[in-house]
């Protein structure tokens, strides 16, 4: 019995602990590598000079794309980044968590040429809009389990993580919403939708500032 409840104790320290840093340093990496490759992706034409004009004009898509997958994907970054500056420690359901995160975050160049090459193809929105919600939809369940379990730090004031998961679901729900949108519409119309996310977001600033400045 006492080998059995040192053996259990061995497994948790294993399996949980104070030290955040390893799993930060490792998701920082992926988000740096995943949007230092949109960049990248975007290739300079090889044309005569008298055809660079155009040949970057053709190229907008591509620039557009690359910018909307920049700042979404630095929203949810800057979100992860908050969540773990908060947190007092790790647990493994915490790491697998964040490891499903990272995996759609490693997609991201994929997902980003869909949209540059193939965004007035219903497929192509959709296979975006669909990585994009996946990125945020686990970002959003990493706020939902740290919450349920207590891992924010004890000097936390609980209202901001209660309000952090009111808001961290509405970029992936436009995203996953405009999916039956493009589909059923089209796929211009689902990325109109897409403006959505500003609007709701700019709502809940607003909403978020007058309650506390009424608290």
């Amino acid at each position: 019995m006492a080998g059995e409840n040192s053996s259990s104790k061995g497994f948790a320290r294993v399996n949980s602990g104070p030290d955040l840093d390893r799993t930060m340093f490792f998701s920082d990496a992926v988000f740096a590598i995943a949007m230092t490759l949109l960049a990248v992706d975007i290739r300079v034409p090889q044309v005569p000079a008298s055809e660079l004009g155009a040949a970057v004009a053709a190229q907008l898509p591509e620039f557009g794309a690359y910018v909307l997958s920049f700042v979404v994907t630095a929203a949810y970054w800057l979100s992860h980044h908050r969540l773990f500056r908060l947190l007092k420690g790790f647990t493994g359901r915490l790491q697998q968590l964040n490891l499903v995160l990272l995996m759609f975050v490693a997609l991201l160049g994929y997902a980003t040429d869909m949209l540059a090459f193939y965004g007035d193809q219903q497929l192509g929105v959709v296979i975006y809009a669909a990585a994009l919600g996946l990125i945020g939809t686990a970002n959003t369940g990493l706020w939902i389990y740290c919450s349920r379990v207590g891992l924010f730090r004890d000097d936390v004031d609980p209202r901001l993580p209660a309000f952090a998961q009111v808001r961290a679901p509405v970029t992936p729900a436009v995203f996953l919403a405009s999916i039956p949108i493009a589909i059923l519409w089209s796929p211009q119309a689902a990325t109109w939708s897409w403006l959505g996310i500003i609007v709701i977001n700019a709502l809940l600033h607003g909403l978020g500032r007058r309650r506390t400045s009424s608290a």
